[in-house]
C-alpha cells in the first residue's frame, strides 16, 4: 500500500473537477503554487485575477494562442505566430499571420481596430453577412480598377503607334496611376476635375496633367471640358559652385560622378542616366548626349575631374549608370545627409535639374551668345534660353560697368550676322543699328 502511494506521485494527475478543492480550481488562488505533489502540470493554472484579453504565455513562459484571438479580417482563429514587433518606445508586440486567409496583423494593431464583438449564433452569423458584403464590396472595385488599367495599356498603345516617344508614354503612365491608386474615377471628368482643383501640384504640373486627361477623356470619346491652368515663370534657385562642389564631394563615389557630369554637360539627369560607355570618348575628353523631350543630340566636352570619375567606376554593364528615378531617390538621401553634415540648408534645394540651371547662367555669363547656349543645352526654341538671360544679369549686376564691343549694321545680313555672334541691339540712328558686347 505504501508502494502504490509513493508511486502514485511519479503518474501525470488527472484535471479534477470544479467541484473539488483543487490547487488548479480558481478560487484555490494562490494554494496552487504549495501543493506538495510533484506532478507534471497537464493545463497551466488559472489565476483570479482577470488576464488580458491578448494574452499569449503561461506563467512557466510557455507560448500558447489566446483562444479569443481572432483574425480582424475573417474572424478566423487558426493562427501562427509571426515574429516579434518593436514599437517606438521599444516594447515588443507578438504579430500574428492568419492560416485561412493570409493576414497578417499584431496585437498592437488589434486592439487599436478593435469592434464591439457579437456573441453567440447571432454574432457568428453577422459577421459572416459583413464578410460576404466587404467580398462582394472588393471584388466590385477589383473589376472597375481592371476595366480601368485596361484602357490605359490600351491608350498606352495607342500612344506608340502614334509615334509618341517613350518618355511621354511614361510620363501618361506615371500620372494616370498615380490618379487611380488616390481613388480617382477616371471616368468621371468632374471626379478628376475636383482632385486636380485640390491637388497641392505646381501651376505647370496642373497643366500638363489636364493636358494628359484631355488626350484620355478624347480616347474615351467622353465629352469635358479642359480645365485652365497657367503656367508660371518661376526663378529658378542657382546656388554657388562652391556649394555645387561641396555637395559633390560629399556624396558616393558614383553619384559624385553624375553630378560633376550634370554639372559640366548642362544636360538633363535622363540624358546622362541613358549614357552607356561606347557614348564617353576619353581622349578627346567628350561625351556623346542623345536628346530627350524635343531636344537635340550634342557632343558635349567634359573636365578633366570627370574623366577621371569615369575611369574610376567599375564596367559592370552596357550603361553607365541607372535609370533617373533611381539616382534621384539615391541622391535625395545622400543630400539630406550633405546638408546636415555640412550645416548649409541651401543644399537641400539643388535637384539634378539645378546644374542645367546654374550650366545655362555660367555660359551666358561668359559668352552673352544666347544662340551659343541655346544650342549647348540643346533647347528647341531661343524662348527656353531667355530666363538665363534674366537670372545672369540679377546675378553679375556689378558689370554692367564693364567694357563692350560696339558694332554697326546697315543690312538684314549684317544685322542677323551680329545677333548671331551674340551681340545685343541698342538702338537706332541715321539708318544705322547699333549693337554691343561685353568684352
Amino acid at each position: 500500500m505504501a508502494g502504490a502511494e509513493a508511486g502514485s506521485g511519479l503518474l501525470p494527475q488527472r484535471k479534477p473537477s470544479q467541484s473539488s478543492g483543487s490547487p488548479f480550481h480558481p478560487k484555490a488562488g494562490s494554494k496552487s503554487g504549495k501543493s506538495g505533489s510533484p506532478s507534471l502540470p497537464a493545463q497551466p493554472p488559472k489565476s483570479s485575477q482577470a488576464q488580458p484579453e491578448n494574452a499569449s504565455t503561461t506563467d512557466m513562459g510557455l507560448s500558447v494562442v489566446n483562444q479569443n484571438l481572432k483574425c480582424p479580417e475573417c474572424g478566423s482563429e487558426r493562427l501562427y505566430r509571426d515574429g516579434i514587433r518593436y514599437l517606438a518606445d521599444g516594447s515588443p508586440v507578438q504579430r500574428w499571420l492568419c492560416r485561412d486567409c493570409g493576414y497578417r496583423f499584431s496585437e498592437s494593431s488589434l486592439n487599436n481596430c478593435k469592434t464591439k464583438k457579437k456573441g453567440g449564433a447571432h454574432g457568428k452569423k453577422a459577421l459572416a453577412v459583413e464578410a460576404e458584403k466587404d467580398i462582394e464590396k472588393r471584388a466590385a472595385g477589383a473589376t472597375e480598377t481592371a476595366d480601368v488599367k485596361g484602357k490605359i495599356v490600351e491608350l498606352l498603345w495607342q500612344l506608340e503607334r502614334d509615334g509618341r516617344k517613350q518618355g511621354t508614354i511614361a510620363n501618361y503612365r506615371k500620372n494616370l496611376m498615380k490618379m487611380l491608386r488616390e481613388g480617382v474615377n477616371l471616368f468621371e471628368p468632374e471626379d478628376c476635375k475636383a482632385w486636380l482643383a485640390k491637388a497641392d501640384l505646381a501651376p505647370n504640373t496642373k497643366r500638363n496633367t489636364a493636358t494628359i486627361l484631355d488626350k484620355w477623356f478624347e480616347y474615351l470619346g467622353v465629352a469635358w471640358t479642359k480645365p485652365l491652368y497657367c503656367g508660371e515663370h518661376e526663378i529658378p534657385f542657382i546656388p554657388t559652385e562652391q556649394e555645387l562642389d561641396s555637395l559633390i564631394a560629399s556624396v558616393g563615389r558614383k553619384m559624385a560622378c553624375y553630378l560633376q557630369l550634370l554639372k559640366d554637360t548642362g544636360a538633363r539627369c535622363g540624358e546622362i542616366s541613358n549614357l552607356k560607355w561606347t557614348d564617353i570618348d576619353f581622349e578627346r575628353k567628350t561625351v556623346r548626349v542623345k536628346g530627350e523631350k524635343g531636344s537635340h543630340s550634342r557632343m558635349l566636352p567634359i573636365s578633366n575631374k570627370a574623366v577621371e570619375m569615369l575611369r574610376n567606376l567599375p564596367k559592370t554593364g552596357e550603361s553607365v549608370f541607372r535609370d533617373a528615378n533611381a539616382m534621384r531617390a539615391c541622391f535625395s538621401l545622400q543630400r539630406q545627409r550633405a546638408a546636415k553634415k555640412l550645416g548649409n540648408s541651401r543644399l537641400l534645394q539643388i535637384t539634378f535639374h539645378t546644374f542645367r540651371h546654374w550650366k545655362g547662367t555660367m555660359l551666358y555669363h561668359q559668352t552673352k551668345d544666347v544662340y551659343f547656349v541655346k544650342e549647348y543645352l540643346g533647347h528647341k526654341n531661343l524662348q527656353s534660353t531667355q530666363v538665363y538671360i534674366h537670372i545672369e544679369k540679377a546675378m553679375f549686376r556689378s558689370m554692367d560697368s564693364d567694357e563692350y564691343y560696339v558694332k554697326v549694321a546697315q543690312t538684314k545680313e549684317e544685322i542677323i550676322g551680329l545677333l548671331e555672334q551674340g551681340f545685343e541691339y541698342v538702338m537706332e540712328k541715321d539708318g544705322l543699328a547699333y549693337f554691343r558686347k561685353r568684352k
